[in-house]
């Protein structure tokens, strides 16, 4: 019997495994003197989406149909694994890599749950 698979299956397939990590997330062991015990949206994270991503991905028009102006909208794509992956590879924001500190605040925030406040 042969089966049928659709096209959004075979892409969400490929997607799955395309996310393989080349390397471990950076540790806070690797940023002397950045405090990552306690990472919020609105403390840490909505700082780091105003300065590298909104001007993008934000307005009545953001990039990709992507948007990550709100707690919500990045909470969303943080857990779909895609928001942290594509910083991770330097594929996003397009200005260049985020230093190692900053990725490691990131991936602390999302091992912590994502908490807002």
């Amino acid at each position: 019997m042969r089966a049928i698979i659709g096209w959004g299956a075979v892409l969400a397939l490929v997607g799955l495994l395309s996310c393989k990590k080349d390397k471990p997330a950076p540790t806070a062991s690797n940023c002397a003197g950045v405090d990552t015990l306690r990472i919020t949206y609105q403390g840490y994270v909505a700082d780091v989406m105003r300065q590298h991503c909104t001007s993008c991905h934000g307005g009545s028009s953001p990039s990709a149909s992507l948007a990550l102006e709100t707690y919500a909208q990045v909470r969303a794509s943080a857990e779909s694994g895609r928001w942290y992956e594509a910083m991770s590879r330097g594929q996003m924001p397009p200005s260049g890599k985020l230093d190692e500190c900053t990725l490691a605040k990131l991936n602390r925030w999302i091992d912590l749950g994502y908490p807002e406040q």
